[in-house]
């Protein structure tokens, strides 16, 4: 479909010589009015308004809105509103390039007529007898064109709606702003939005490349001393299995906690109710909340699944009427760091042979490995009443690739 030829416009000062109505300052105050409320509750809808009220006030029998385009060098024009009569037609044609490229290059207002019908896609038509096309800005450069169209000889424009239009055509010359503003926002955002996702899948990334490697460094401790300090391959499976499963235990809370830090006490109930053993009178736990970071709470983790399965297999938690008290504080250090004391305290318990008598592992972890890893300050004392450990350890705030590795077997 070929654009409307609208002819050879005539210059606007042909406006002048024709008998104008007089200023409409009320109707002219109450479109101002709601188009400043369109700009600032919807700036996006601003254009389309001013199309709607020039149509509704009887100001043209259509209108549109028609912004520059720059393609291959060539300037375009895109309609981003229009209403009216063109609108309701199939098809609905749109403004000649021709016209709103010499309005755009001569930078003024301009008047055309076209003597004839045009027919959108379709049998019906619409007679364009006049069309008055007013240059919108943005910093000082025309940018696009709000056009007015009459459709018949009893709707001629006049020198009141070149007035009226110098004042309304301001808000499509906002709109527009707003939307530049508003695009380039959204662009600074994406990127933004898109440079700060990469970072943190970077630091992620490299989180848990540190994570899966001290992983597999304590795994491959565990494993090695596990088939060391038992007896055969059945015993060196069920104590692997169990040892696993605590460390299982401690990356669940991880996983669920969106901190990445472990609570103490969830982890310590979640080893005990791991095997069976639930609250009772003879088992007391009892600290203020506290939080560890992963490497920390997995070889914590492994020391109290160590002295639990100790105490079930020959202390507290075997022995009728004997008492488990686990406790724990946090005080600051001469260097002003938090310094986490925690506790494991058996009594009752008539005869205690030596932790994991052929097991050594849960010793050596808690001696050894303990203050290799954690820099922590242990003391393991077996005695005629049951076991007694002490760990005290710094919780300061460290990422997992600070941490030391696992010494390996």
């Amino acid at each position: 479909m070929e654009p409307a030829d609208l002819g050879a416009d005539r210059t606007i000062e042909s406006l002048k010589c024709r008998s104008s109505r007089p200023p409409d300052y009320r109707l002219e105050a109450e479109l101002l009015a709601l188009l400043a409320s369109a700009l600032a509750d919807r700036p996006e809808c601003m254009p389309q308004e001013l199309c709607d009220l020039l149509v509704g006030s009887d100001l043209a029998h259509s209108a549109g809105v028609s912004v520059v385009a720059e393609s291959d060098g060539a300037r375009e024009f895109h309609e981003i509103a229009l209403a009216g009569t063109w609108r309701r037609m199939r098809g609905a044609p749109s403004l000649d390039t021709q016209s709103c490229d010499r309005a755009i290059v001569q930078d003024r207002p301009l008047l055309l007529e076209q003597p004839g019908p045009h027919y959108s896609e379709g049998e019906d038509g619409a007679w364009v007898h006049q069309a008055l096309l007013i240059p919108f800005h943005h910093d000082a450069q025309p940018v696009g064109i709000v056009w007015l169209l009459s459709h018949d000889e009893r709707r001629a424009f006049d020198n009141e709606d070149l007035r009226l239009m110098d004042s309304l055509s301001r808000f499509a010359s906002a709109a527009h702003r707003l939307d530049a503003i508003s695009r380039e926002e959204r662009r600074h955002s994406f990127a933004q939005a898109a440079r700060q996702s990469m970072e943190r899948q970077r630091v992620l990334v490299a989180e848990l490349q540190h994570r899966v490697r001290n992983m597999l460094s304590i795994v491959r401790y565990v494993f090695s001393r596990t088939v060391e300090t038992s007896a055969n391959i059945e015993e060196a499976s069920m104590h692997f299995k169990g040892r696993l499963d605590a460390l299982a235990r401690t990356q669940v809370i991880v996983a669920q906690s969106p901190s990445g830090l472990v609570d103490l006490e969830v982890m310590i109930r979640d080893e005990l109710l791991g095997v069976g053993q639930g609250d009772c009178a003879t088992l007391i736990i009892d600290g203020p909340p506290v939080q560890i970071d992963t490497v920390a709470a997995e070889n914590i983790g492994l020391a109290i699944h160590e002295l639990t399965m100790n105490a079930i297999k020959f202390g507290a938690l075997r022995v009728p009427g004997a008492t488990l008290d686990i406790r724990w504080s946090v005080e600051m250090d001469k260097r002003a760091r938090p310094i986490l004391n925690l506790s494991w305290i058996e009594t009752g318990v008539p005869i205690v042979p030596v932790v994991g008598q052929r097991d050594g592992f849960g010793k050596e972890l808690i001696e050894k490995a303990l203050p290799y890893r954690l820099g922590a300050e242990t003391r393991l004392d077996i005695h005629g009443g049951g076991v007694r450990c002490f760990i005290s350890t710094p919780i300061e705030t460290r990422g997992t690739a600070a941490a030391m590795e696992a010494p390996d077997a």
